[in-house]
C-alpha cells in the first residue's frame, strides 16, 4: 500500500515545492484551476464513464449518486455534533470544522488511489459516479455553510465535472457510447491523462500558500482526526459490511473510509472570511495522519468484505 501511497504524496510535495520556489506562481492559479476543472477532468470523467459496464444500469447508477448524497449528508451532520460537543459555535469555526473534516477528500486523492491500484477499471467510473452526489452537497449545502449566502444557483451548482458525468451516463444508458468514434474516445483519454498530476500538484501549491504560522489548535487537529481518521472511517466500513450492496459498492464504502479531508473547504473558508487557520489544520493533520490510517482501514476493510 505504500507503493500507492507514496506517488499521490509525492506529487503534491512537488505542488508544494513548485509554489515555494516561484514556478507555479499565484496568478496563475485562476488559469490552471479552469484547465484543471473544465477541461482536464471532464475529458478524465468521460474516458472513465464510456464503455463502463456497471454503469449501464440505471438502477445501479442512481444508487452510487445517492450514496454520494446520503454519505455526505450525514458526514456533515456528525461533525456537526462533534464540533458542537468540542464547544465550537457558529462565527467561531463551527461551520469550517464541519465542512472541512466532514468532506473526504473524494476527489483527486481517492482517483490517485484507484488508478495507482486498479489501474482504473470500473470502479473508476463508479467512484466519478457517487462523487456527483458529494458535489450536489458540497456545492450546495457546505458551499452556503461557508459562504453566507441565501442561495445556489443553478448554474454554479451544475458545474463542469458534473454535466461531464450526466452525458456520459446518458450516452452509456442509451447505449450510444459504443457509437462513440476512436478518435474522440483516444482524445478523451490522452487530455484526461494530465488530470490527476495536474489537480494533484494544485492541491500541493494551494497548501504552500496556506499553512502559515498560527499557532496549532490541539482540540481542533485532536477531534479531527478522530472524526476524519477514525469514526467516520469505521462507519463507512461497518456499512460494507453489514449492508446487501453490490461488491463494487462496498469496495467503493471502503474506499471512502480512506480518504483525509479535502481542501477545498479550506479555499472556500478562505474566501468567504471563515476560519481557513482550522479548516488547513485538519486538512493537513488527516493527510499526514493518512499515511498510517489509510492501510490499515483498507486491509481491515477489504478483509471484512471479502474482496479481492
Amino acid at each position: 500500500m505504500l507503493s500507492a501511497v507514496f506517488p499521490i504524496y509525492a506529487m503534491i510535495g512537488a505542488g508544494w515545492f513548485a509554489r515555494r520556489v516561484g514556478w507555479i506562481k499565484p496568478e496563475a492559479d485562476s488559469s490552471l484551476l479552469k484547465i484543471a476543472v473544465e477541461l482536464t477532468l471532464p475529458c478524465f470523467i468521460l474516458s472513465n464513464l464510456l464503455g463502463n459496464k456497471k454503469l449501464e444500469s440505471v438502477g445501479f447508477s442512481l444508487t452510487t449518486i445517492s450514496i454520494g448524497i446520503i454519505g455526505l449528508s450525514a458526514s456533515l451532520l456528525i461533525t456537526w455534533l462533534a464540533g458542537k460537543l468540542i464547544g465550537l459555535k457558529v462565527g467561531d469555526g463551527l461551520r469550517t470544522f464541519t465542512v472541512t473534516a466532514g468532506t473526504q477528500n473524494y476527489g483527486f486523492f481517492l482517483i490517485a488511489l484507484i488508478a495507482i491500484i486498479w489501474d482504473g477499471g470500473d470502479i473508476m467510473g463508479v467512484l466519478i459516479t457517487h462523487n456527483v452526489g458529494c458535489d450536489l452537497v458540497f456545492w450546495s449545502v457546505g458551499y452556503l455553510m461557508l459562504s453566507n449566502a441565501k442561495r445556489v444557483s443553478f448554474d454554479f451548482l451544475m458545474r463542469g465535472p458534473v454535466w461531464s458525468v450526466f452525458v456520459g451516463l446518458a450516452l452509456v444508458w442509451s447505449g450510444a457510447a459504443r457509437y462513440v468514434p476512436e478518435c474522440a474516445t483516444t482524445f478523451l483519454k490522452f487530455a484526461g491523462a494530465s488530470a490527476i498530476p495536474l489537480n494533484l500538484m494544485l492541491f500541493g501549491s494551494l497548501m504552500c500558500d496556506m499553512l502559515g504560522r498560527d499557532k496549532f489548535s490541539w482540540k481542533i487537529i485532536i477531534s479531527s482526526l478522530l472524526m476524519r481518521n477514525g469514526v467516520l472511517p469505521a462507519t463507512l466500513v461497518f456499512l460494507a459490511w453489514t449492508l446487501p450492496l453490490d461488491e463494487t459498492l462496498k469496495t467503493l464504502l471502503v474506499l471512502l473510509s480512506l480518504s483525509p479531508a479535502g481542501i477545498m473547504a479550506a479555499v472556500l473558508a478562505k474566501a468567504f472570511g471563515g476560519y481557513p487557520k482550522i479548516a488547513v489544520q485538519i486538512v493537513l493533520a488527516t493527510s499526514v495522519a493518512a499515511v498510517i490510517t489509510l492501510p490499515l482501514w483498507f486491509n481491515f476493510g477489504m478483509a471484512l468484505i471479502g474482496a479481492k
